[in-house]
């Protein structure tokens, strides 16, 4: 039973791919993503379930660090918050994505051992929310969404369309 404060997602939103990128002199913030998301299955007190389903393996061999995909969940939860009445007044109705009751997979990852923090996967995450909110709303299939679009295509991106964002 979805939470009461939460819409629930009415259909399968697969292929959703962010990434953002933010490179300065004291350090990296990298992460790459591909999720999906599904109508909340029964029981699910919260409104919203995560699952990591990153293969075990990376594409150099090494292991996802958990709290890189515990961070991912983070940021699409707080993305999903539902506003207090108050807060909601103040924002206005049209602020931020809708709260959705639905279960997120984080289906694949790229994460760089130097460069990728958990606040990178929480800015990815949220972003991962506002694009899956974005297709329920309009109806329309994912779009990569890339932060910085400033940054060269990495190689995986080159069959992706528009970057969207930033």
């Amino acid at each position: 039973m979805p939470s009461r404060n939460r819409i629930p997602l009415t259909r399968t939103v697969a292929g959703v791919y962010v990434r953002s990128i933010r490179y300065t002199c004291g350090g990296g913030h990298f992460a790459a993503a591909w999720a999906e998301a599904e109508p909340l299955p029964a029981g699910a007190p919260d409104g919203f379930v995560f699952d990591a389903a990153v293969p075990p393996r990376g594409p150099r061999g090494e292991r996802m660090p958990p709290e890189l995909a515990r961070a991912f969940a983070e940021g699409a939860r707080q993305a999903w918050t539902p506003l207090a009445a108050e807060e909601a007044e103040e924002y206005g109705p049209d602020e931020g994505p809708p709260p959705l009751a639905a279960l997120v997979r984080l289906v694949d990852a790229r994460w760089h051992a130097e460069d990728s923090t958990p606040r990178a996967f929480r800015v990815a995450g949220a972003m991962a929310a506002r694009e899956i909110s974005r297709c329920a709303v309009e109806g329309g299939l994912p779009r990569p969404v890339l932060r910085s679009r400033r940054e060269p295509y990495l190689p995986w991106e080159r069959g992706l369309v528009v970057p969207v964002g930033d």
